[in-house]
């Protein structure tokens, strides 16, 4: 210490100049490597906010291409593979879209059927990433890098699937980015000097690079590099080596797609190093620069000045400094050290005292202008730390959380008032404002008294004086009523958009003024059987369709007084379709100008089905007529069966009584004739009600008309000509060919009458047919029939023909065009038809002739054709106990006495209940029983039920004045032993009794 005292006042001053300027040194050197390093920071931040920008660019690229494949893949061209329609919308979609290479649409096996750029051999993609995703994950997929078959270009794609009415992938649509577009419009961005980006597909190919130099394009991204950026986080920044082996600040991103766990993409955004820290270094230098002057300045001026002049008043100053420091800012040296540079060093201290005062005061009063501000800010202003807690809150903020003050929220955590769903995003902005990146955020808060509000919140770093974070400030506004009707708007358009777009009513929509259409739906171009471009530019006031069919004026009518009005009418549209519309015409006034709103619908099928079903009620009415009367005759005739049974037993009883000389056999003999006719005429009521008693058997219809040439000859007129057209290939069918024998010849001579005296033609034919349900459903009698293959017999006459209020009855009993006689003949046709589960059809115009096809069940082919046995006259007596059951005391004396004849013994009932009790007493003794079908109490199937369940060998014999059919019907499978139809004769029941054993 001695020797410093010792030295001169220049020694003294230079020490003093290097102690002080080596701290400065140190200083410099030191600014200088954290500016360095604040640089690097902001560089990194750089990357990242760049490789932020171009993720976005690459998410609303992704969604467009979503919300695309979306509503193609909802497009009803896309679901039924109208592949016309569905490529012609691809087209204009790619015209729109220069990033997209080629759109195409495959089936669940990976078939291309729909492609915007046309392919020339057929394409499968089945082995495609985004195909397979697609189908695997139901949900939008992503490719890798590939050169396109098609356009032969380098192209990355992405999937979506395609689902049927039933929610189930029927396939993929695939859209094609091209890289070359891509990487040109990457490069449109303004980048930071010296940057550079590469974006990478999932398995580390080159997909695009933003740099003129070099095409990396296709090519393989840095092994190493690649392996860490898979392996490590989704996002991070390293410094390390680029494609261009220059060091870089690069940052990274992964892109995902919804339900995807692997990333489909990598974007990194890189800095070269020395470009980030090239204005450090020019700072350094230029520092290190001045501290050199400073030094050299310094020690000139300690060599000129000498102690006489610089010490004592610099002890002044030195004093006044600290007095400064320590707060005195009311000090005044200027007086006590004058002249010279420590005179102005004293007079500028006594100025920097001033100004210090100065200063203070106006940043007391900055302050209160600032809190005044803050506290009459109408948004919430707040300062958060790096945990969250609130550190500030203007009353604005105070009144959104439902805070009473400052004091009861202050120091404590805001994530707490956040809604779950958003408070990790909240946290993740808060810790990238720490980091230096400013952000912004809308989220849902919950108050301190329960309101729900939705902010939206920008927040930024807030830094002290040496540029450290500190806080995060934060700008918050209420935009819940803005969201709500945001919301609202949405959902009202996505609403109108869906009506539009699905509804299958025809929406359009004019300009009152102008006429011109505003806008459509698809369904209106379906309907018209036009396309939406060509209707667009329609005007309605000039459309041909509307003039002729009132449309016109009734649209003026609502445009003048705005009555809503319902128009049907039979249009032709621009595009030659007749359809038949329903329109529902309504003014809209839109911004103070008419406009007509028409809602049209397709109504051609509802009249169609319309007049079908009056058709179809008509003729069930006519059925139902039918039905009745049938069940009228049925009666009747079974009824008169059990009178003619007594008269035709009786006699034939009496014949076998009298001697062969007796006169009265001739009277009998003529009592069983008439009976006969009688009971001829029975079965002709019975055929009219689809109940008579036919004798089945497989017959080939070619073969029955041949054996009735010679009799239809003869029963015609000799002017008429017959003419025969039969199929040599006919199947057989199961009929009674006496009663189809009686169809024919009635279907003849009406055909001969309705030609009369005239020359002319009967045509017969034969052939089969597969009749389905729509074509039987135009036939008479259609409620019963199946459908199947069934053979018809036509009966065609060039004759005087019908008219329809004709033809419409000719079915009915008793109905007739001639003068002369009645009769059930076209009624019995159709009953015999109806007994064989056939129909008719009928063909006939006034003056052009008749034509009637009948149409009959054909057995299936390879049927073998029974003959029938002959019928055996001779009568055969049997022994036993035959119990005879039935209501009429009649048949069951004639009974009695028929099997008495034939060597059986009798017991009667008159009804089920009767003879239930006597054959659970006699049923040892009964061989046989011989049943009524119809009987008060028990009827014949209920009294059978009983019999067999008493004993299940009972052989049965049931008898009816309806026919076999009708019985075996009710009776197949449950061991009925035989049918015998009233009237029956002695002959009869002997050959049946004798089938039993």
């Amino acid at each position: 210490m001695s020797r410093l005292a010792s030295l001169s006042i220049r020694s003294l001053l230079l020490l003093i100049t290097f102690v002080v300027a080596l701290p400065a040194a140190v200083i410099i050197l030191y600014s200088g490597i954290e500016f360095r390093n604040a640089m690097l920071g902001e560089a990194q931040k750089d990357t990242v906010k760049f490789a932020e920008t171009i993720v976005n660019e690459q998410r609303n690229l992704v969604v467009a291409a979503e919300q695309l494949m979306t509503a193609l893949a909802q497009l009803p061209e896309v679901k039924v593979r109208d592949r016309a329609k569905v490529e012609s919308v691809l087209k204009e979609l790619l015209k729109l879209n220069s990033m997209y290479a080629n759109i195409t649409i495959a089936d669940r096996d990976g078939r291309v059927w729909a492609s915007a750029v046309p392919a020339l051999m057929p394409l499968n993609v089945s082995n495609r990433q985004f195909f397979k995703s697609a189908l695997a994950t139901g949900k939008l997929s992503s490719g890798e890098y590939i050169v396109s078959r098609i356009t032969t270009k380098p192209i990355i794609n992405l999937g979506y699937p395609v689902r049927d009415d039933r929610g189930a992938i029927a396939g993929v649509i695939g859209v094609a980015f091209n890289l070359e577009n891509y990487r040109h419009l990457l490069q449109q961005m303004r980048l930071p000097k010296g940057s550079s980006f590469v974006i990478i597909d999932h398995r580390g190919i080159i997909l695009a690079r933003g740099l003129t130099q070099g095409d990396f394009a296709g090519k393989a991204y840095t092994a190493d590099s690649f392996r860490a950026m898979a392996e490590g986080p989704d996002e991070g920044v390293r410094v390390r080596k680029g494609l261009a082996g220059d060091t870089r600040i690069i940052a990274y991103r992964k892109l995902y797609l919804p339900g995807e766990k692997t990333p489909y993409m990598y974007v990194t955004a890189g800095i070269p190093v020395e470009v980030a820290t090239q204005k450090a270094n020019r700072s350094l230098l230029f520092s290190a620069l001045l501290l050199s002057s400073f030094l050299a300045l310094a020690c000139l001026a300690a060599v000129l000045i000498g102690k006489w002049c610089i010490a004592d008043r610099f002890r002044l100053l030195e004093e006044a400094s600290r007095r400064v420091a320590a707060g005195d800012l009311g000090i005044r040296v200027s007086g006590a050290v004058v002249g010279g540079e420590l005179g102005s060093l004293a007079q500028t201290l006594d100025g920097m005292a001033e100004q210090l005062r100065a200063r203070t005061d106006a940043l007391a009063h900055s302050k209160m202008f600032m809190n005044t501000i803050i506290e009459t800010e109408p948004e919430c202003v707040k300062l958060l730390d790096a945990e969250g807690r609130l550190q500030m809150m203007n009353r604005a903020g105070l009144k959104m959380i439902e805070a009473d003050s400052l004091a009861q929220v202050q120091g404590q955590c805001v994530y707490s008032l956040i809604s779950p769903e958003y408070r990790d995003a909240f946290i993740r902005l808060t810790e990238r404002v720490f980091e230096g990146v400013a952000g912004n955020l809308v989220f849902e808060v919950v108050g301190l008294k329960g309101r729900h509000l939705w902010l939206d919140s920008h927040a930024v770093p807030f830094r002290n004086d040496q540029g450290e974070i500190v806080s995060l400030l934060s700008i918050t506004r209420d935009v819940t009523e803005l969201r709500k009707s945001e919301e609202e708007r949405r959902e009202n358009l996505v609403l109108f958009e869906s009506l539009m777009r699905h509804s299958p009513m025809a929406i359009r929509i004019f300009d009152g003024a102008s006429g011109k259409c505003i806008l459509l739906n698809k369904a209106t171009a379906d309907i018209a059987g036009g396309d939406i471009k060509t209707m667009q530019e329609q005007n309605f006031r000039e459309l041909k369709s509307w003039q002729e069919s009132g449309m016109l004026a009734a649209a003026e009518k609502v445009l003048s007084d705005g009555i809503v009005r319902v128009v049907e009418a039979d249009i032709r549209t621009s595009f030659g379709k007749a359809v038949v519309m329903s329109y529902i015409l309504s003014r809209l006034l839109i911004k103070d100008k008419q406009h007509l709103l028409v809602v049209g619908r397709d109504v051609t099928d509802e009249k169609r089905l319309t007049a079908e079903k009056k058709k179809m009620e008509a003729q069930m009415l006519h059925v139902q007529k039918l039905e009745s009367l049938g069940v009228l005759a049925g009666g009747i005739a079974h009824d008169f069966n059990n009178i003619l049974m007594s008269v035709m037993g009786n006699a034939e009883l009496a014949l076998l009584n009298l001697p062969p000389e007796s006169p009265a056999r001739i009277n009998l003999q003529n009592i069983e004739i008439s009976s006969q006719r009688a009971a001829d005429l029975a079965r002709q009521m019975l055929a009219y009600s689809g109940k008579g008693n036919f004798v089945i058997e497989e017959t080939d219809v070619n073969r029955l008309i041949e054996e009735m040439n010679h009799m239809l000859e003869v029963s015609i007129s000799k002017k008429v000509t017959m003419r025969f057209s039969l199929d040599s290939h006919l199947p057989l069918v199961s009929v009674d060919a006496t009663q189809i024998r009686q169809v024919i010849m009635n279907l003849v001579i009406n055909a001969s009458e309705a030609i009369g005296d005239r020359s002319g033609v009967i045509s017969i034919s034969t052939g089969a047919m597969e009749c389905d349900a729509a074509f039987l459903t135009r036939l008479w009698l259609n409620d019963t029939l199946k459908e199947g293959k069934y053979v018809y017999f036509e009966v065609a006459d060039d004759g005087c023909g019908m008219e329809q209020a004709t033809l419409t009855k000719i079915f009915d009993p008793f109905f007739t065009t001639k003068f002369t006689g009645r009769g059930l003949g076209m009624a019995a046709v159709l009953g015999i038809v109806r007994g064989h589960k056939g129909t008719i059809e009928v063909h006939s115009e006034p003056g052009k002739g008749s034509k009637f096809t009948v149409f009959l069940p054909a057995l299936p082919p390879g049927t073998p054709r029974r003959e029938q046995e002959a019928e055996v006259a001779q009568l055969t007596t049997g022994t036993g106990t035959v119990m005879l059951v039935d209501d009429e005391e009649t048949i069951r004396n004639l009974g009695t006495e028929m099997l008495q004849i034939l060597g059986y013994s009798v017991l009667t009932a008159e009804d089920g209940v009767v003879a239930v009790d006597l054959f659970q007493k006699h049923h040892n003794d009964i061989v046989c029983v011989i049943l009524d079908q119809t009987m008060p109490n028990l009827d014949g199937e209920q009294t059978f039920r009983i019999l067999h369940s008493i004993d299940p060998a009972v052989k049965v014999i049931m008898s009816s004045g309806f026919s076999e059919q009708d019985i075996a019907e009710r009776f197949t499978g449950r061991g009925l032993a035989g049918f015998i139809q009233k009237p029956y004769r002695l002959a009869n029941l002997s050959r049946m009794l004798q089938e039993l054993g």
